[in-house]
């Protein structure tokens, strides 16, 4: 299973209410989903085999978004629609339908779906229509579970033995969840922002090197209705902001090269002003034209420092997908840390945790933040990793050995079964120290291992992880820019091109210090259960042993001509 974080700029941020505020006001369309829920689990929980457990789920989403280039507007788009999940588990918790069979070594490789079959659009403004959208999918996703059930109770009988002989769903909460929460006022000026957004875009307009550029808004308000028939019932609104800028290129040797940023929010207030972003944009500029002239990167095994953002999407690659809980008993997981609790896995200096309660850090809104789960749970900090030893897992409802209760990580996107991922991830270090003495350890590294150099990872887009048996346990993390640092006084040299790859139990345990620079990335992760946002903060590492590889590239020359906007725009002239 290869698991991504989506670089920043090509996603919308995603955020909550601050604080969690009762509301015990009642909700039509709650109403409507539980009368429904009663009615359809009193009958379904009768039949043979039983269903025991039932959720419904309406994703409602609101959403805008303006893109402008080259001091254009040149795209608008309004929708609102709303999707139906349902979820029926027939048998009991300790066996039932969602347990994965055990496949011959040929069949296996097309039954890695997490895809829910029985996704409807539905109405929210009849309730009768919407009534009946749920009673046909309820039907039919009911005799599916059932049909799934006894092919799982056969599986059982002769399959080989599972690693883990865990129950496939935790026991219901003391206190289900009570929850609404209606959605907060978004106020935009549009033609004001249609405004601010062409006059950011044409500040990419007469460079001849830039090939393509855009300015982005967007605006998505998300309602989630979730109920089960164990009682939860809940209405949370999550709002998503961002507003971000791309800038793209290519070098003659066909390398694609971009330079990036986005600005995520709650309310337009969170935004930067105009004449910030500007500044930002013009940097960006002239570090896409140092790009095109920097020298290709060359392999390179040696010291390095992550920069605190790269360090942040570096942890979530390679710790944050390995220790998802419900990956911990599939056979085809390759298990890198399940038997690894209590046990020194990464540098003593590091303890990492999952925090989705976390609404801010350093004054901006975290996209990885939720009050709920997917499955109805409250939201909870999760310990991982204390000084450097393993201390449990992310876990939603599908519970392994050791760890029977979720912790309030069961998460997905519409139209996908919930598993369980990361939300906001801290990482923290002891004895950390200024960001310059984090470089002049850097040079003592590089002369103690006799190095030519070491590389200080400045910028990162994302990357990838391969978790599954059929791939070797590798990452691969996606730097946007790379210098080459010298041990005497030479100034730091630019470099493009550059992968970080390696396997995670030996990179994690050559992390030797830290800065007192904590940063956040916010992106979106992608997995079997879909596109999440989240979030991640660190501060910056020194890695005395990390592995660079070259990119894969294009083989396409420049353009014969010059794009249309080109012209002989000085940086001076663009400021």
């Amino acid at each position: 299973m290869k698991n991504y974080i989506l670089p920043i700029f090509l996603i919308c941020a995603l955020l909550m209410p601050t604080q969690a505020k009762q509301n015990k006001q009642q909700n039509p369309i709650l109403t409507t989903l539980e009368e429904e829920l009663k009615r359809e689990f009193q009958q379904l929980k009768k039949a043979k085999p039983p269903v025991y457990f039932m959720s419904y789920q309406i994703t409602e989403i609101d959403n805008f978004y303006l893109g402008a280039t080259l001091g254009n507007i040149n795209y608008e788009k309004k929708t609102n629609e709303a999707y139906l999940d349902i979820d029926v588990r027939v048998g009991s918790p300790e066996l039932d339908n969602t347990r994965k069979i055990k496949l011959m070594d040929m069949d296996r490789l097309s039954n890695n779906t997490n895809k829910n079959p029985f996704l409807i659009k539905v109405s929210l403004t009849n309730e009768s229509a919407l009534k009946n959208s749920i009673w046909l999918t309820t039907d039919l996703a009911a005799k599916a579970a059932q049909e799934q059930y006894l092919k799982v109770v056969n599986n059982t009988k002769t399959a080989a033995t599972r690693f883990d002989s865990s129950a496939d769903f935790s026991k219901a909460p003391k206190q289900p969840a009570q929850y609404v929460e209606d959605m907060p006022e978004v106020k935009i000026n549009v033609p004001e922002l249609k405004s601010e957004l062409a006059d950011l875009s044409v500040l990419m307009k007469g460079y001849d090197f830039i090939y393509a550029s855009s300015v982005d808004f967007s605006l998505i308000k998300e309602t989630n209705y979730f109920v089960n028939s164990e009682g939860t019932k809940i209405k949370e609104p999550r709002i998503l902001i961002r507003l971000n800028y791309q800038i793209n290129s290519r070098n003659k040797d066909g390398m694609q090269l971009s330079r990036t940023n986005a600005y995520d929010g709650i309310s337009m207030q969170d935004l930067p002003n105009q004449e910030q972003i500007k500044k930002d944009i013009l940097k960006s500029i002239e570090e896409l034209e140092q790009l095109q002239n920097a020298p290709s990167a060359d392999t390179f095994h040696g010291p390095v420092i992550l920069k605190n953002r790269a360090a942040g999407v570096f942890f979530h690659e390679i710790l944050g997908h390995r220790v998802e809980g419900h990956r911990q008993k599939d056979d085809d997981f390759g298990q890198t840390f399940t038997q690894k609790v209590g046990e020194q896995i990464v540098s003593p200096i590091i303890t990492v945790y999952d925090d989705p309660t976390m609404t801010h850090f350093k004054g901006i809104p975290l996209r990885g933040h939720y009050l709920y789960d997917d499955e109805g749970t409250p939201a909870q900090k999760a310990m991982m990793i204390e000084n450097g030893v393993l201390k449990g897992f992310l876990m939603g409802r599908s519970p392994i050995k050791n760890f029977p209760n979720s912790n309030g990580h069961g998460r997905k996107s519409y139209g996908r079964k919930v598993v369980s991922r990361m939300g906001v991830t801290v990482v923290e270090a002891q004895n950390q120290i200024p960001y310059t003495e984090l470089v002049q350890k850097l040079k003592e590294e590089i002369k103690r291992q006799n190095k030519p150099y070491g590389l200080i990872i400045d910028d990162i887009s994302g990357g990838f992880t391969n978790t599954d048996t059929y791939s070797p346990q590798s990452f691969k993390v996606q730097p946007l820019l790379v210098y080459k640092v010298f041990p005497d006084d030479r100034p730091n040299e630019l470099v493009r091109g550059a992968d970080i790859v390696g396997t995670p139990l030996t990179s994690f345990n050559k992390i030797i210090a830290a800065a007192d620079d904590n940063a956040l990335f916010n992106g979106t992760c992608g997995a079997e259960s879909g596109w999440v946002p989240v979030s991640a903060i660190a501060p910056s590492l020194l890695i005395s042993e990390l592995e660079v590889e070259k990119v894969n590239k294009t083989y396409e020359n420049l353009p014969i001509l010059p794009p249309p906007s080109a012209g002989n725009k000085s940086k001076k002239e663009a400021k």
